[in-house]
């Protein structure tokens, strides 16, 4: 909830109980209407609304099953505000980053464009903005905000540009621009959309047989320099890894890892950024 928790007192806490149960209820009983987004978000937060409730935080049980009800009525209901919510300052730039990424896409339209994935990834912010305040469960925090992410990337696909063919030249094509793998906060696991885009990079070396291929791994500002240098360089090898696994030849392929040193958006130190966490390969004919 929004503030710290407070104990009830024996006087009202029968009163308390019975009006929260009232609230998830009402949402639990409603029939939402609206789009398939708002109709994603009544269900999504029904459930927390639910989840809260079986663990007698009343507050936050009725936070979710208020906008589970404007979600059920057809209203747009916004994630929550960061700056609502008592949080340790050593979460609030994830969080805010977390925040900006999910209002940007939904101001883009992901509502309609991915609304299923959309609505989870709102629903998840909540729950992990909710949890990270409480921070007495790590894995349930941990669950809500890799729900988030994983959201996240889903919208991130649906509304990216869809590549089209480039139309055919009697001359062979000049090497492509370079290309930008991401990844997900303080991880060199390649995702599902790093994976895919490993094969884009393959399709394109054997159309074009450059004469390097050079991976240099990025990272975003939160942390230290030197845990970012070796962040880089695993990421860095982790996309090598790939690419020779997919018959790149390891004769061609050159690696290095520039750490938070040039980033694609200048955030400043100590800054959590999606867009910088990234490993960029670059065909060299």
């Amino acid at each position: 909830m929004r503030g710290l928790k407070f104990a009830l007192v024996a006087g009202v806490a029968a009163i308390t109980l019975s009006a929260c149960a009232d609230r998830y209820q009402m949402a639990s009983d409603a029939e939402p209407t609206g789009s398939s987004f708002t109709r994603e978000l009544y269900k999504g937060y029904v459930g927390l609304s639910g989840d809260e409730k079986s663990e007698q935080d009343w507050g936050d049980s009725d936070l979710f099953a208020d906008k589970a009800l404007a979600s059920a009525d057809g209203k747009v209901v916004a994630p929550e505000d960061v700056a609502n919510w008592d949080l340790d300052a050593e979460f609030v730039n994830d969080l805010s980053s977390a925040h900006d990424r999910l209002a940007a896409a939904l101001a883009n339209g992901a509502a309609d464009i991915a609304p299923t994935s959309a609505a989870n990834a709102q629903v998840m912010f909540d729950c992990w903005i909710q949890e990270q305040e409480e921070n007495i469960q790590p894995d349930d925090i941990a669950a809500c905000r890799d729900g988030f992410l994983a959201a996240m990337a889903k919208v991130d696909a649906a509304m990216a540009p869809k590549a089209k063919a480039p139309a055919p030249a009697p001359a062979p094509a000049a090497a492509p621009a370079p290309y930008a793998i991401y990844f997900d906060f303080d991880s060199d696991v390649l995702t599902v959309d790093a994976q895919a885009e490993v094969s884009v990079i393959v399709a394109a070396v054997k159309k074009h047989s450059p004469s390097k291929v050079i991976v240099a791994g990025h990272t975003d500002t939160a942390g230290s320099s030197a845990y970012n240098q070796n962040l880089a360089n695993r990421r860095a090898a982790a996309v090598v890894t790939a690419l020779e696994s997919h018959g790149v030849s390891a004769s061609i392929v050159q690696s290095q890892g520039v750490g938070e040193n040039a980033p694609a958006v200048d955030t400043g130190d100590g800054i959590s950024e999606f867009r910088n966490r990234r490993v960029i390969v670059t065909l060299v004919k």
